[in-house]
């Protein structure tokens, strides 16, 4: 059974394993999640030196996840064929014996993120004994997949077993303003480097290898090594994603900025900052046939990964240059780039990702941001997550068909079909009356929007004046400064349409409202 639409995103279908070969009657299921992936990511990151490092931690998560699955591998003394698979920080490992000691491995693991990361996020092992019978009716496979998810959620419980670890949590001393990192805020910088600390020089190293065309990388380069074993990692298309370049470095926040509007003489600079991902994902893989094999559920997953972190990054590249890619993969994004490009994409993406799945119970739920470049990045992070939550949370106590689908923008959360409908209804007709339309107007337009969401949302009868108020100033600011006859009237029609659209859909009509206007204000 297919999922996807398989002729326009043909490319992106991935053939399920084959896991006849490794299939016996008694075998264990591990499973590595990289956890705390926002702080690894972002905590105490300062803005100006972002850019350096954002897409290269992103990486680094990745490369990070196949070195662990392959080292398990070599600690088990089994083929990497026996690895089903790895993306977004996660993996899964089918080994050929039920009794399987994690604990080693586990201490391995944890005394590195202790002592590079301070604890900070770190990869939980979890593993469910199975056999071959597992993988084959249907609903022991989906039995299976239940107790994986309850492995894992277990483990989120016993993090870092500090009571019986004999790690101790090690921080640098004699660290004041002169010997702090630049880049993490959080390590003594290194001597021998001008800036950074080790490690921060190490995701400095990786991003300028992501730019290059170095098709590949140790993990002795990125000091990643455990028990000094060595693997040679490739530098795949999802792994080096797409950011804007500069020369043998990624592009500057304030570059990107700098190219906001950069078809018009008037608009803002500015960054826009994107979090999306699939509604509802955990339900529809239970309810639904994917479960029901591991050939579904592998084919699923490898394919709606290939959209995420292949597609996207590959249509960024072609179309929306000035952007850059944080973290693409799994069923989620975070990109970041001047403003109107990235609220073009966010359009897009999401109706590309309408024509890609062909189950119409899946959406994508959006929340955007829009800041200075200056902005720490920390905050934006954490602030543009609860826009993406706000926009998840929309149907929350109602009792809807179609649940989410939502984007966050602009201080507003709406419907994508509804914020759709008004944008194709309005912008249009903005754009082509914008020598008219002056800029306080506009904003007197955006005052009588939120009275008209007072009476829809509050019931606020004082607000229904809105409407009397709209006409005058719609009269007074547009239709008298206006002379010809055709000017007159694409000026009714107009009228007309916002009247409509305010009092229909406020929220929707004042996104729009607003990115008409930054694209007409200057910076």
């Amino acid at each position: 059974m297919s999922y996807f639409n398989d002729k326009k995103f043909k490319s992106l279908i991935e053939k399920p394993k084959n896991i006849e070969p490794i299939l016996e009657k008694d075998m264990c299921l591990i499973s590595g999640d990289f956890y705390g992936i926002q702080k690894f990511i972002f905590d105490r990151l300062s803005t100006k030196n972002a850019s350096k490092v954002l897409r290269a931690k992103s990486a680094f998560i990745q490369i990070y996840t196949e070195y662990l699955a392959r080292y398990i591998c070599y600690k088990l003394e089994i083929d990497k064929s026996h690895i089903l698979s790895m993306n977004a920080g996660k993996f899964e490992i089918l080994a050929p014996k039920d009794n399987i000691e994690l604990k080693e491995i586990q201490d391995i693991i944890d005394k590195y993120f202790l002592k590079n990361f301070y604890g900070l996020s770190g990869v939980m092992l979890s593993k469910v004994s199975c056999s071959e019978d597992d993988f084959k009716p249907k609903e022991n496979y989906k039995k299976l997949r239940k107790k994986i998810i309850n492995g894992v959620e277990d483990k989120k419980f016993q993090k870092f077993n500090l009571k019986n670890s004999p790690n101790l949590l090690e921080y640098d001393t004699d660290i004041d303003n002169k010997t702090l990192c630049r880049i993490c805020n959080i390590r003594k910088l290194d001597e021998n480097l001008d800036d950074r600390c080790e490690t921060c020089n190490t995701f400095v190293v990786l991003g300028e290898k992501l730019v290059s065309n170095k098709r590949s990388v140790t993990a002795k380069e990125l000091n990643i090594n455990l028990d000094e074993r060595d693997f040679e990692i490739l530098l795949t298309s999802n792994i080096k994603s797409y950011v804007l370049r500069a020369g043998d470095s990624f592009a500057t926040f304030e570059t990107l900025a700098e190219n906001s509007c950069k078809e018009s003489e008037t608009g803002i600079e500015a960054l826009a900052i994107l979090k999306a991902d699939v509604d509802n994902m955990g339900k529809f893989l239970e309810k639904s046939s994917v479960t029901d094999s591991f050939e579904n559920f592998d084919k699923f997953s490898k394919t709606m990964d290939n959209f995420f972190s292949i597609y996207i990054p590959q249509m960024m590249k072609e179309q929306y240059p000035d952007t850059y890619t944080v973290f693409a993969g799994g069923d989620d994004l975070f990109l970041l780039g001047a403003w109107d490009e990235i609220l073009e994409l966010a359009r897009i993406i999401r109706e590309e990702f309408k024509v890609f799945v062909k189950d119409d119970t899946l959406s994508i739920s959006f929340g955007i941001a829009i800041a200075k470049p200056t902005t720490p990045i920390s905050y934006l992070a954490e602030h543009t997550e609860r826009l993406l939550e706000e926009a998840k949370d929309i149907d929350d106590g109602k009792e809807v068909e179609n649940p989410k689908d939502a984007i966050s923008l602009f201080g507003e959360t709406v419907k994508w079909s509804k914020y759709l409908s008004v944008y194709s209804e309005l912008y249009g007709q903005l754009e082509a009356f914008e020598k008219n339309l002056n800029t306080a107007f506009l904003y007197r337009l955006l005052e009588l929007i939120e009275m008209s969401k007072k009476v829809k949302y509050d019931d606020d009868i004082p607000s229904t004046i809105w409407k009397s108020k709209f006409r005058y100033s719609f009269n007074r600011n547009v239709l008298a400064r206006v002379n010809s006859t055709q000017d007159k009237q694409q000026a009714e029609v107009l009228l007309k349409l916002l009247s409509k659209l305010i009092d229909r859909e406020p929220k929707a009509t004042k996104m729009v409202v607003n990115e008409f206007i930054y694209k007409r204000r200057e910076s």
